[in-house]
């Protein structure tokens, strides 16, 4: 059986490939290891940890979550999660989810929680400008392609709900590693191609806001985005 692996946030664990795309790629089954709330500092430790222990899957797709997120090793753990330990994320405004998220019902913390609230409320006021994040997330993206090159995995990877602006990134002399991602024909273009934004603009509710949680239907339309890149590009192993 050839294995498709998927990893992301939310919007990665919204989505259940159909046969047909799983097919696409070669394979016969897929595993979706995606995780609501997480960052891509989360897919790059997760992949590489379900790659450790399970071995190398035949494709790998990487839906690039939100760069301000971050990954704390917070919580008290009876029993390790197999992938994630003690491992639980931490959002742009510096909160765990809501009681009534599934997620936070299940973490159980070895710290009070108001202190934690407001260490991750701090950590993002003391970041200087949101570029930080951008190349934090660079960098991740360049080493987790990397990772997958030097065993052979096929994979993709693409922007699903930040949209980047170019020139805001082509300011900063130190982002200069996009040259690096932009050549890379497995990494699609990250400013001319956001996953979300692209279901929101096939829909024909007009609704502006377009980092919201599509419907099964809408991941069909993103499916098939995918698979004429890929045949484009002549990325399929």
């Amino acid at each position: 059986m050839k294995t498709l692996l998927l990893n992301g946030c939310s919007f990665g664990k919204c989505w259940t490939p159909t046969k047909q795309f799983i097919s696409s790629l070669g394979c016969d089954t897929h595993v979706n290891i995606s995780k609501i709330a997480t960052s891509f500092q989360r897919t790059c430790r997760s992949t590489i940890e379900w790659i450790a222990q399970n071995g190398d899957p035949d494709y790998v797709i990487i839906p690039i979550t939100y760069v301000a997120r971050i990954e704390m090793p917070a919580a008290r753990c009876d029993k390790w999660n197999n992938i994630d330990g003690n491992w639980i994320p931490v959002q742009e405004d510096g909160t765990l989810p809501n009681d009534s998220h599934e997620l936070r019902r299940k973490i159980v913390m070895h710290v009070d929680q108001n202190l934690l609230a407001s260490y991750y409320k701090q950590y993002h006021k003391l970041v200087y400008s949101s570029i930080g994040y951008i190349d934090k997330v660079l960098t991740e993206i360049i080493m987790l392609s990397s990772f997958l090159k030097s065993r052979n995995i096929p994979y993709l990877m693409f922007d699903m709900c930040n949209d980047f602006d170019e020139d805001t990134i082509y300011k900063h002399p130190h982002t200069n590693k996009i040259k690096l991602i932009k050549s890379d024909e497995r990494i699609i273009d990250i400013f001319n191609f956001c996953g979300n934004k692209f279901m929101q603009e096939s829909l024909e509710s007009g609704v502006a806001d377009f980092n919201v949680h599509h419907k099964p239907e809408q991941y069909l339309v993103l499916e098939a985005h995918l698979q004429q890149y890929i045949k484009q590009n002549n990325i399929i192993e």
